[in-house]
């Protein structure tokens, strides 16, 4: 099989995997518990937050937030900040669980404006300008983009927002930027970051909330007063302790990987353009490495995808959280015609992945779209 929607999701690392299993049978202990095995475990977790506020550049004093997930850290940010009388902006292109939780705040009667992104994929800073008002209070951005890896320019947005409104709370979901782009959270500049677990290649259900030293985020959710009052519930200390592995894994090969991702990503890129087919490469030369996204004019996403499948080759049509719905809302803002809407496809790479996976696949495409448009005269 080649799999080839890393940005989806990816395989838990031998490493990662045994530290989760070690932490799951021999010191499954309750940080909570007054014994000092459990009391040991509470400052490990300790620990592994200083590890990953260290690995993304981040002062020893800011504070990292566990969660279940990069949908609760985004859910948990915009439920803590966007309030009535006050307004907030959101990229038109977030991630869904950024997205459709201001779409149901702002049918509730908050205060949201979307910001336009350009035909390149990314914020357009005018547009940000001209609504980046003093009465805005809180802002979200994401760092890198899910279907399509354009790259936000998030220290410049910062800059131009506090400039605006020095009390301003700026967001960035970094789930795609994490271990992939270079990312340092001082310079940057963010208020609170998003991050996950499963991306970067630990387990799945456990991710994080960046939180920049002096923001006040209210309790998510009540219980025992875990993760400073903030996130009650017993910790997930396997998949804690599994994904902080997972985060020093990626900085500490970070180099090595995003060059292989750079020369896979053009390789593809090429082959692609060199196919007889009418085909868009939506992805530009300054997206991240890991995600090329292109369309095939004229033809069904979904089946292409499914004819691929039967040779055990595995490809994304955008985001994973709403593969299902029809339409591409990043594409259509992006501009993109009509005719390649439908047939927008992902490919994402993890390091594992090779030229010849890709020489593979590329054959494969081409078989599928001639075999489409031989039985459906496209």
């Amino acid at each position: 099989m080649i799999f080839l929607d890393n940005a989806s999701t990816t395989q838990i690392s031998k490493k990662a995997l045994d530290v989760y299993n070690f932490y799951s049978i021999d010191k499954y202990f309750n940080p909570s518990a007054l014994y000092m095995k459990g009391a040991n475990i509470h400052q490990e977790i300790l620990k592994a937050k200083s590890i990953i506020l260290d690995c993304l550049g981040a002062s020893k004093f800011d504070n990292i937030i566990f969660t279940s997930g990069a949908t609760e850290s985004n859910n948990m940010t915009l439920r803590a900040f966007i309030k009535k009388g006050k307004k907030a902006l959101i990229g038109v292109s977030e991630h869904p669980s950024v997205y459709n939780v201001a779409k149901a705040m702002l049918d509730d009667g908050y205060d949201i404006d979307y910001v336009n992104i350009t035909e390149e994929g990314t914020i357009d800073i005018d547009d940000f300008k001209a609504k980046m008002t003093p009465d805005v209070n809180f802002v979200s951005i994401m760092h890198v983009n899910n279907e399509t890896g354009a790259i936000n320019p998030i220290k410049d947005l910062v800059g131009i927002a506090k400039h605006v409104n020095k009390n301003v709370i700026f967001h960035s979901d970094g789930v795609q930027a994490c271990g992939k782009i270079f990312v340092d959270l001082d310079d940057l500049g963010v208020d609170l970051y998003t991050l996950s677990s499963h991306k970067i290649f630990g387990p799945k259900g456990i991710g994080a909330l960046y939180v920049r030293k002096g923001v006040n985020i209210r309790p998510f959710m009540f219980g025992g007063g875990q993760e400073n009052m903030l996130r009650s519930g017993t910790e997930n200390t396997p998949a804690i302790f599994a994904f902080t592995t997972a985060v020093q894994l990626a900085c500490e090969n970070f180099a090595e990987h995003y060059s292989k991702a750079k020369q896979l990503s053009e390789y593809l890129k090429d082959k692609l353009r060199n196919l007889q087919f009418d085909i868009k490469i939506n992805s530009n030369e300054d997206c991240s490495p890991y995600i090329v996204s292109f369309s095939v004019g004229n033809l069904r996403a979904e089946t292409i995808l499914r004819m691929l499948e039967e040779d055990e080759i595995l490809i994304g049509n955008g985001s994973a959280c709403s593969s299902h719905k029809k339409g591409n809302r990043i594409l259509s803002n992006m501009h993109v015609e009509d005719k390649y809407i439908e047939g927008s496809l992902r490919v994402s790479f993890n390091y594992d992945t090779t030229k010849e996976d890709l020489d593979f696949f590329v054959a494969k495409l081409k078989d599928v779209i001639s075999e489409y448009k031989n039985k459906t005269n496209r």
